[in-house]
């Protein structure tokens, strides 16, 4: 019988299938690693990480109806439902992530509403007083809003929204955009699309959308969550104004997270010039929002209202009429006095301009107030101002349109509203401070407010050797 050949596996053989099966075992281990370093922040991959793409790793595969979902059929990413993973941080101010256009735009949404309008819509979006508080442009006092927006040039595009004039809520389409500026307001297709009050963008606040009807009549989002409709143009309604940021966009750190927001800018604070929107300050006892950062001031307005004792300090406007003034008797005069004297840096408050002219039912643009002013070194804010409803039950600077003796407040429903100069209301005052002022101490939180000072100055040898000498005399 013949012996059957057995096949030998040459060790040269044996080697080269060893190396194949290191290589390919090295290759994938490599990329875990490097992959897992660059997704927990480590290794030393020293490439910027853009945005966009953090973002798109987040996309939801399994469940459609809520997250960061992709419509194919339009080549965009949107945000839908509840989610906690959409918030960015910029200029001070929180946003949530809409939605990622089909060039990698990423368009976003303040969280909190920023002031309170009336709207004039009463000739399209483009003309209203709203549009012009959000846009700069070459109409005096426009702007104010993108003037606190940090390298806007840098880090903004122009953001569209959608046009369509929409009669029937029930058929809300979105085929016309609107797209010249880049700040805008969230329309009634983006609340569909991401769920209506049971998404992301409903968090108890009343809000303008930018969609309007055919007769220009504006619809806005009520206490409830649901469409409304504002048929009165004489109706004030808060303002969330609606950003993109281009797709070059850094992301420096952050994952997303409310208590960890996607951070796209960053800067050394150490003088009060450095200030963010939104940052908290202590003085003496109290703490106060940053509200604007100028060139060479910042203004303040309290978190709360003034306190006598343990109770909230109620007062009345006071004067023979609403305009503001710091005479004996009256509310500016308790500010400019009384409580500017309690405040240990009294001398770093500036002298500014508070603005005190009335609007009226047929000129409620807003810029009209900046017509007539009065200076002081403690005001309260007034229409237009950044976060004025943030508190309730407290007086305004805007003068009421009924009588001369008539001031506005935000009542305790959070509504404009006007009543007597002789009615008792809380008081929220706000001022300028210095730019130059030192960071002291504190993160800028409401845990560990930021503390100003003046920064001492040193000796000079001079000076020292002539004190030196008096001693010794």
């Amino acid at each position: 019988m013949a012996k059957r050949k057995v096949l030998k596996i040459t060790p040269i053989l044996i080697t080269l299938n060893l190396i194949v099966l290191f290589a390919i075992v090295g290759f994938y281990t490599f990329r875990l690693v490097k992959y897992y370093l660059i997704e927990n922040g480590g290794g030393n991959d020293d490439s910027a990480t853009l945005l966009v793409d953090e973002i798109k790793k987040k996309q939801s595969f399994l469940d459609e109806t809520k997250g960061l979902v992709f419509d194919e059929e339009k080549n965009v990413f949107k945000y839908k439902g509840q989610v906690e993973d959409n918030y960015v941080l910029y200029s001070g101010m929180l946003f949530r992530i809409v939605a990622i256009d089909n060039e990698n735009n990423i368009r976003m949404v303040s969280e909190d509403n920023v002031t309170l309008l009336y709207p004039g819509f009463n000739d399209g979006y483009d003309k209203s007083y709203v549009n012009k508080w959000l846009n700069k442009s070459e109409e005096e006092h426009s702007g104010i809003y993108e003037n606190e927006l940090l390298n806007s040039e840098e880090l903004l595009t122009e953001t569209y929204m959608c046009s369509d004039k929409i009669d029937d809520v029930s058929n809300i389409t979105c085929e016309e955009y609107y797209m010249t500026k880049k700040i805008t307001l969230l329309s009634l297709n983006d609340f569909k699309e991401a769920g209506g009050k049971s998404s992301y963008l409903y968090n108890g606040n009343m809000y303008y959308f930018g969609t309007l009807n055919s007769s220009n009549q504006q619809y806005f989002i009520n206490e409830d969550g649901e469409i409304a409709i504002n048929k009165k143009s004489s109706r004030l309604v808060s303002v969330k104004p609606v950003i993109t940021l281009n797709s070059e966009v850094e992301l420096i750190e952050g994952n997303g997270k409310k208590d960890s927001p996607y951070i796209i800018e960053k800067h050394d604070i150490k003088t009060a010039h450095d200030l963010y929107i939104n940052d908290i300050v202590k003085l003496n006892d109290y703490n106060y929002k940053v509200v604007s950062v100028g060139e060479d001031k910042v203004k303040l307005a309290l978190i709360g209202v003034l306190k006598d004792g343990e109770n909230d300090l109620s007062m009345s406007f006071g004067g023979s009429n609403s305009a503001y003034s710091t005479s004996k008797n009256t509310l500016g005069g308790y500010l400019n006095s009384t409580f500017l004297d309690s405040n240990d840096l009294k001398d770093a408050f500036v002298e500014s301009e508070w603005y005190t002219n009335k609007l009226s039912l047929t000129s409620l643009d807003y810029s009209n107030v900046y017509k007539s002013s009065t200076k002081a070194k403690v005001g309260m804010l007034s229409i237009a101002d950044m976060y004025v409803n943030d508190e309730k039950n407290v007086f305004t600077l805007l003068r009421g349109m009924e009588a001369s003796n008539i001031i506005e407040v935000i009542n305790k429903d959070g509504i404009l509203f006007g009543d007597k100069i002789t009615a008792k209301y809380n008081v929220r005052p706000a001022f300028y401070l210095k730019g130059d002022l030192i960071i002291k101490s504190g993160k800028g939180t409401l845990e560990e407010p930021y503390e100003l000072g003046v920064e001492e100055k040193n000796e000079t040898k001079e000076g020292t050797e002539k004190e030196s000498k008096t001693k010794e005399e």
